[in-house]
């Protein structure tokens, strides 16, 4: 079953920042960050990972609301991928 996640780049000091939103399965989930990754190098390499940084994913309903309207407000007329 597909899940919502909210997606941080976690910085090499730790801090987190929203980033985007990926709907997963389990087994999506597995390599989502090699997927996310590819994407970026993609569409948009200069929003690469730098060294020390990584990607979080958080399922929807484990995320700070604040974070999650940061990304989707609630006005919004569409999710990004």
């Amino acid at each position: 079953m597909r899940q919502l996640y909210l997606v941080y780049r976690v910085m090499s000091d730790g801090d987190r920042h929203p980033e985007t939103i990926m709907a997963l399965d389990e087994d999506d989930r597995k390599n989502a960050a090699k997927a996310l990754d590819q994407v970026i190098a993609d569409d948009a390499p200069e929003q690469a990972l730098r060294s020390g940084e990584r990607w979080e994913f958080v399922p929807q309903d484990l995320a700070p609301l604040a974070d999650w309207e940061e990304i989707a407000p609630p006005d919004a007329r569409s999710l990004p991928y």
